[in-house]
């Protein structure tokens, strides 16, 4: 990788360069063709199937679903922004695997492309290429242009209110791109409750300019932004009660720092053989990246101030999320995302320096690669817990269970997706603890799901027939770190019935019970 970086160039309310549509679309079609593998043949895990069988009930129920409190306390912390969408693009594509995780991949090809436009105005034509190349292969992005959840919407909406805020600082007086950057900002806040984090340190890049009037433009446009967002701001305080009250979430340490590195340069889950080289790659490529803007800045690179901003993008929102995190948890690896994408264009940036030697910069393009290379061997290979051949073990059921027989799922997390790949089958769940970390599926939810779990097993012991106990084997070990010999609810089922055997699917075991 070659290319000389300039020591002059446009300042953040500078001319920016100019690109074209044809001089994007290689890397957003091989954005496209690195996202394909495994869309409608990996099953679907809790979150996403959560996010299919709830968005496809619509927007009344979904408000039902989320808002309804009890004690004070809403029934669910995540804005209806991305499920709307999902709902409409479930009516116009259906709800298959292939057809809603095609909404991500084409949402993660999006940002992709706004983040080529942004580096575009930050840098040069050169930059902007190798960010969306960067970018195409990246694992972090990969992953959840994957996934059926809401993180490929809130990083397309992120890029596109830094893209449009630098726009409008380059070009003060087009309303309509103040009027975008509002939208955006506006828009991410209904896709994820965290996008403040992202918002807040965005908006402060027009400090940067020391322009009374662009500061005034940029304070406007967020108060226009928080006056769309009023509905759903309103409702914020039930939803943080929810958080208080029992969520899964903990105070960041030291493991989550050095896992979000990891992120940055590479992706998790990996085999355990590739964490250390993952590891090395992230803290050398910090390092470096860090001397080099050192440097640019120490011999005066106009553009140095630039990706000064690009790294506050991408430090401010971890930063943030560990400040608040002092008070109530909110650290979420998954929700920096766009934090991750700024520091590619970041790193891409400072290792096309001319300020360090050609084979430097070769030697860490390609330790980038190695890295890029392991972390989607190790996505695309990962087929451990949370996820699990539903379909299969759906199959196996209806090919072994009698009439009168019970299936149970231990709680929720594999109850619904084995509900989402066949929503025939009749089967249960356990409730979650009462104010447990894991007590995030409400009643209300429940209801609209209309997939109701129950308190107790002894519940539903029938006067005849067998007992299908299924859960994760992960559930199992985190019990025995416990202490304790025997799951409970298996402890209980042993109490009235008698243990005939059980099979595995993947992290899946089905325990049988006979009567």
């Amino acid at each position: 990788m070659t290319g000389r970086m300039d020591a002059t160039g446009p300042t953040v309310s500078g001319t920016p360069q100019r690109g074209g549509w044809f001089d994007v679309w290689p890397f957003l079609l091989v954005a496209v063709v690195i996202r394909l593998p495994g869309l409608a043949s990996r099953p679907l895990w809790y979150d996403e199937a959560f996010a299919v069988l709830f968005s496809r009930e619509g927007l009344p129920a979904m408000l039902y679903g989320t808002l309804t409190t009890q004690g004070g306390v809403a029934a669910d912390v995540h804005p209806l922004g991305y499920y709307s969408l999902l709902y409409l693009w479930g009516l116009l594509f259906g709800t298959s695997p292939l057809a809603v995780r095609s909404l991500s991949v084409l949402l993660g090809t999006a940002s992709i492309f706004v983040a080529y436009h942004l580096a575009l105005e930050l840098f040069d034509r050169s930059t902007a290429r190798w960010t969306a190349l960067a970018l195409a292969f990246a694992p972090f992005p990969v992953h959840y242009a994957q996934e059926v959840r809401m993180y490929a919407l809130l990083a397309l909406l992120v890029m596109g209110a830094a893209w449009f805020l630098v726009k409008a600082i380059h070009q003060p007086e087009r309303v309509g791109i103040w009027v975008g950057f509002g939208l955006c900002a506006a828009a991410a806040q209904y896709t994820h409750n965290l996008a403040f984090v992202y918002l807040l340190p965005i908006s402060m890049v027009a400090l940067a300019t020391r322009k009374r009037g662009i500061i005034l433009r940029t304070v406007l446009a967020g108060i226009g932004a928080i006056f769309l967002y009023l509905p759903w701001l309103l409702q914020l305080p039930d939803q943080f009660a929810r958080l208080q009250w029992a969520y899964w979430l903990e105070a960041p340490g030291w493991t989550e720092v050095l896992q979000l590195l990891v992120h940055y340069t590479g992706s998790l889950p990996a085999p355990a053989w590739a964490l250390p080289i993952q590891l090395f790659v992230s803290l050398l490529s910090l390092c470096l990246a860090l001397l080099i803007m050192a440097r640019s800045v120490q011999h005066g690179l106009k553009k140095a101030r630039q990706a000064g901003l690009i790294l506050w993008l991408s430090v401010a929102p971890p930063v943030f999320m560990v400040g608040l995190s002092i008070w109530q948890p909110v650290f979420l690896l998954r929700a920096l995302l766009p934090a991750a994408m700024f520091f590619t264009m970041w790193i891409v940036w400072c290792f096309r320096s001319a300020l360090i030697p050609v084979w430097v910069r070769r030697s860490i393009f390609g330790l980038l690669a190695l890295s890029y290379a392991v972390g989607l061997y190790g996505w695309f290979s990962y087929q451990g817990f949370p996820y699990a051949p539903f379909e299969t073990i759906n199959v196996y059921l209806r090919a072994n269970v009698e009439e009168g027989d019970t299936i149970l799922h231990s709680n929720k997390l594999t109850a619904l997706p084995a509900r989402y790949a066949d929503p025939e089958l009749n089967q249960t769940y356990l409730a979650d603890t009462p104010g447990s970390a894991s007590d995030t599926l409400a009643r209300a939810t429940q209801e609209v799901l209309g997939f109701i779990a129950v308190d107790e097993p002894n519940v539903l012991l029938p006067s005849s027939g067998d007992v299908w106990l299924i859960m994760f084997q992960q559930e199992e070990r985190e019990y025995q770190e416990l202490g304790a010999q025997v799951h409970p609810v298996r402890a209980a089922l042993e109490e009235s019935l008698t243990f005939s055997g059980q099979v595995t699917f993947g992290d899946v075991v089905i325990y049988h019970y006979q009567d």
